[in-house]
């Protein structure tokens, strides 16, 4: 299964490929490493679409009047753990001496971390059993997320990066589009069902990366890590790397954008339109992802097709912040359920555009590809921050006015503006087109 022996860390400086060439530290995968990797973020998907539903339907059920706050409460904790945990999976992965290669160890034990998050959360009787069980889940799923991500700069050649991004997120919008769907029909089940049938399937999908992978194997130990070294894990200089901090700002913005409609969208959906059947609200929020991964879908490909071969990234994700922000408006500004799946869909266009261009954007703005897990780690902290940070913005905002938590156009507002803020930031690269 893995490579032979190489060092990723290219000791003699004219031995690493440079990152604006189409050169990749990782040898030739097979073609079922492609159906993996593209499977892999499936996974990632449903795993979304699980917490998305299950999670706020069971605290509905416990609680519904503190529903939204208990919800801000477990993803902040999850968020949290994550956050530490995930940039230190990737500055360990680059160091990593195993035999499995220096990325698979990762995917498995996130699988093993995920699955025991899901068994707890699936017999969890309080909130405090749910947030641990959830906090689990979060921190497998960011260790397999800075596998898939670092494989972008190991494995995948710089000229089909906006492709190869549009498609990884086409299969994660489509997984969610699944989780959401698949929590639903399981929803019948119990709370057993609704957590260990998606959450298992999402698990086993990751599993088959672990298998396909022919992973880079490092020959030679790692240079010791002193204080600097480890606090580095969690930094890179905005004034040193100035493109690479803009590009990471465009994506944690875009990503709190998107995470404020996801996170909210079972409880937006319920009070906003008055409907307190967990079916009826499922139904919808199905035909809400349905109309956002259609439009995701065509819009990724039709831009990662047109990013690839213009070598521009810049205006994919211009077009698809203003896009997000403009759908968010119109979802919002009308009291009808059909106005609301057209701004969602209109939301799914945009990220379309967006996600087209993002990861190559972003392992184009890296400082070095010696790094590249560490790095990696960093941009995926980008992702994973507003996991943090939404819900206690979330918890504040939907109480504008709302006791119970349910001013959700204020959310939405919110939403627009980080949109906006990351169509400025992403102008402000200068050594990416």
């Amino acid at each position: 299964m893995s490579a032979p022996a190489v060092d990723p860390v290219f000791p003699s400086p004219s031995s690493a490929p440079p990152l604006a060439s189409d050169a990749i530290p990782g040898e030739r995968q097979s073609r079922w490493f492609w159906v993996a990797f593209v499977l892999a973020w499936f996974g990632s998907g449903i795993a979304q679409g699980v917490a998305s539903v299950a999670i706020p339907q069971l605290l509905k059920e416990w609680n519904p009047d503190q529903a939204t706050g208990d919800l801000s409460i477990v993803l902040t904790l999850g968020g949290a753990a994550v956050l530490i945990t995930t940039p230190i999976f990737g500055r360990v992965s680059d160091r990593s001496m195993s035999r499995l290669g220096i990325r698979r160890p990762w995917i498995l034990s996130g699988a093993v971390i995920a699955l025991v998050g899901y068994a707890i959360q699936a017999t969890a009787p309080s909130l405090l059993l749910l947030g641990t069980g959830t906090v689990l889940v979060l921190v497998g799923w960011g260790a397999i997320s800075m596998t898939v991500h670092t494989l972008f700069a190991d494995q995948i050649r710089r000229s089909i990066r906006a492709i190869m991004s549009a498609v990884t997120g086409a299969a994660t919008a489509l997984g969610i589009l699944g989780g959401v769907s698949l929590s639903g029909v399981v929803a019948t089940t119990g709370q057993a069902g609704m957590f260990l049938i998606p959450g298992g399937l999402s698990v086993l999908l990751a599993l088959l990366l672990f298998f396909a992978l022919k992973d880079i194997r490092r020959a030679t130990p790692a240079a010791p890590l002193d204080w600097n070294g480890v606090l580095a894990t969690f930094w890179l200089s905005p004034r040193r790397h100035p493109d690479f901090a803009w590009a990471w700002m465009c994506r944690f913005f875009m990503t709190a954008s998107i995470v404020s409609v996801t996170s909210y969208l079972y409880l937006t959906i319920s009070g906003r339109f008055g409907i307190d059947d967990p079916a009826a609200i499922a139904s919808v929020q199905t035909q809400a992802t349905a109309a956002f991964t259609l439009m995701n879908l065509v819009m990724a490909f039709v831009f990662g097709v047109i990013s690839d071969r213009t070598k521009r990234r810049k205006p994919s994700v211009v077009i698809g912040s203003l896009a997000s922000a403009a759908g968010l408006v119109l979802a919002v500004s009308f009291g009808d359920i059909v106005w609301f799946l057209v701004g969602i869909a209109i939301v799914g266009a945009g990220q379309g555009a967006y996600i087209a261009a993002d990861v190559a954007l972003m392992t184009e703005c890296l400082p070095s590809i010696d790094d590249a897990g560490k790095d990696l780690g960093i941009v995926a902290l980008a992702y994973l921050l507003p996991g943090i940070l939404v819900p206690v913005f979330g918890y504040f905002a939907t109480r504008i006015g709302s006791p119970t938590g349910e001013n959700f156009v204020a959310l939405y507002m919110g939403a627009v503006v980080m949109a906006l803020i990351a169509a400025f930031a992403v102008t402000r690269v200068k050594g990416v087109r």
